[in-house]
């Protein structure tokens, strides 16, 4: 039996402990399906404590933890940001990153931290969540796709010194649910 998550919004307090998280988590994520110094590189600039601060700072970002047994397990992060044009529903908001810890997928969390990007998006007064996605991150894009993300284009995305075009997913924010 799992203990149910506990999920909140970060602190600046957070900061390092998300830091060292995400650098793993996405690590993780990536090690069988990019070049390992690119990883390292990416962790480099985008996984550090003070750019990870800046992050929980940013007005226009609102980012989530879940917790497991006292255990940072996952993190979203929702960005109020200009969609690409291929995003065609209405007041649109990024699901910028969502990442488990490899010991908590498919325990339930992810389904638990969409629930609350949902409720995020709801309070920022969203229609539409949007997304970029690696394509051959095909356990991410079936995870979206269970919750009604679909295709609707594709955005560059530079990792590595190389441009991708990523895959961008658009969904329908879930009404809230009725007390």
């Amino acid at each position: 039996m799992y203990s149910p998550p506990q999920i909140r919004h970060a602190t600046p307090e957070d900061a390092a402990a998300l830091a060292a998280f995400g650098a793993q988590a996405f690590a993780d994520t990536y090690r069988d399906l990019s070049d390992a110094q690119e990883i390292a590189d990416y962790v480099a600039e985008h996984f550090q404590p003070e750019v990870m601060a800046g992050v929980i700072l940013d007005t226009t970002c609102t980012v989530l933890l879940a917790w497991v047994d006292e255990q940072l397990a996952g993190y979203a992060i929702v960005k109020v940001e200009p969609a690409p044009d291929c995003v065609a529903g209405p007041d649109p908001i990024h699901l910028w990153r969502i990442y488990l810890g490899e010991g908590f997928i498919g325990r339930g969390l992810g389904a638990a931290l969409m629930h609350e990007v949902h409720a995020v998006a709801r309070r920022r007064g969203a229609q539409t969540l949007w997304l970029g996605v690696y394509d051959r991150n095909v356990r991410a894009v079936a995870f979206y796709e269970r919750f009604g993300f679909a295709q609707v284009g594709g955005q560059e995305f530079l990792f590595g010194g190389q441009i991708y075009i990523d895959p961008v997913y658009a969904a329908a924010v879930h009404p809230a649910a009725p007390d």
